[in-house]
């Protein structure tokens, strides 16, 4: 620039429409500087910054002004883009059942709503019809303008709000073409780190308790069979794997199953490792009908972390997810996704804790005669 800009103060810079108006003249894209955006927007050069960067911390307005200052002096990164945030109205999609799974969703919930008080919009929700979506039809009413998608990943939603233009992000759910963003746990992780611990527990007649319906379910399963690899333990299905056969069935109802299928196994498991909590708490209660008991005859492991776990008896050991933070997360790239919709679309995973508690215990001597070979004893 040929002559210093007025260092910003309030009420002192020109509206931005009036800025061409004032005879300062518009910067090359190669010599604008954040100095340039922060005197244009009338901000401080760190709310430049965390606005630019889709930081905590910066009012609607600010951010808004920051991004008009960016596109009008040149500074702005990504070639062909025009500045762009989010609309007053972000729309939460999902199922009944995810709303009604208080104990899982209800802290994504309220993570997705702080950040959005951050962020300056309101969140509305809107149920999508999941027997639609099962049977590959139309299962929502109207577009929306943008969207958290919670918990769902429908292929035929997410290519008519890519047709659309429409920014959205996957929380709890991944996008296998990779045209949107998505934040979820890192299942993975979680299946290996629970059967780790299990294996450290000198168990190796381990049970996955699972019905793989969805991506993060089936991230869980391929972590427990590297973890039992990574043992020297070989995958064997009819030995290490019991499918449920229906998402009905990851609840309260699948004791019954789970009892039915160890009773008929030749040689029955000493831990479970299940997909989800309530499962592990439905398979004690199967076990304890058995007239067996855990951890003594059967350790049992479950996923999600809920805070019922930490109450029932036994105490559930299990792979706890910090939910809020999926929410919050989800926010921030959906308005980073906004500002820059033609950048990558990302993939955050969210680290996973393996609670220990009272439901897992080291292998009785007798029931550990095979061996253990290669199972170390130590923390994951």
């Amino acid at each position: 620039m040929s002559e210093a800009m007025e260092p910003a103060q309030p009420g002192k810079n020109p509206p931005m429409e009036d800025m061409s108006e004032t005879g300062s003249a518009k910067p090359s894209r190669s010599s604008a500087k954040l100095t340039d955006v922060a005197a244009a927007a009338g901000v401080s050069v760190a709310t430049a910054s965390k606005a630019l960067n889709n930081r905590r911390g910066v009012s609607r307005r600010n951010r808004d002004a920051v991004l008009r200052a960016a596109q009008m002096v040149g500074y702005l990164e990504y070639e062909n883009q025009h500045p762009q945030t989010l609309p007053s109205t972000v729309t939460l999609l999902t199922y009944g059942r995810m709303v009604g799974n208080d104990a899982f969703y209800g802290d994504i919930i309220d993570g997705i709503v702080a950040e959005a008080a951050v962020q300056g919009v309101t969140v509305e929700v809107s149920i999508l019809d999941e027997a639609l979506s099962k049977r590959g039809e139309r299962s929502w009413k109207a577009l929306p303008k943008a969207a958290v998608l919670m918990g769902i990943d429908e292929p035929q939603l997410l290519e008519a709000m890519r047709q659309n233009g429409i920014p959205g992000v996957l929380v709890n759910g991944i996008d296998p073409s990779m045209n949107f963003p998505s934040v979820a746990p890192d299942y993975y992780f979680g299946g290996w780190a629970a059967t780790r611990h299990l294996l450290e527990l000198g168990h190796t007649e381990i049970l996955h308790v699972t019905h793989v319906y969805r991506i993060s379910i089936a991230q869980r399963e391929i972590g427990f069979r590297d973890a039992l690899e990574g043992a020297g333990i070989t995958f064997d299905p009819a030995r290490h794997l019991l499918d449920l056969g229906s998402t009905d069935m990851i609840s309260m109802n699948a004791g019954p199953e789970i009892a039915k299928h160890i009773a008929g196994m030749e040689k029955p498991p000493t831990a479970l490792f299940c997909v989800s909590d309530v499962v592990a708490m439905s398979a004690i209660q199967a076990i304890r009908d058995m007239g067996l008991s855990v951890p003594g005859d059967i350790s049992v492991i479950g996923f999600d972390g809920l805070p019922i776990g930490a109450h029932a008896m036994p105490s559930l050991t299990t792979v706890g997810i910090d939910r809020r933070e999926l929410g919050i997360a989800a926010v921030k790239l959906l308005a980073e996704r906004a500002s820059f919709p033609n950048s990558p679309a990302k993939r955050i995973s969210i680290g996973v804790d393996l609670l220990p508690r009272q439901s897992t215990a080291p292998v009785r001597q007798a029931d550990s005669e095979i061996g253990g070979a290669g199972v170390g004893h130590g923390r994951c």
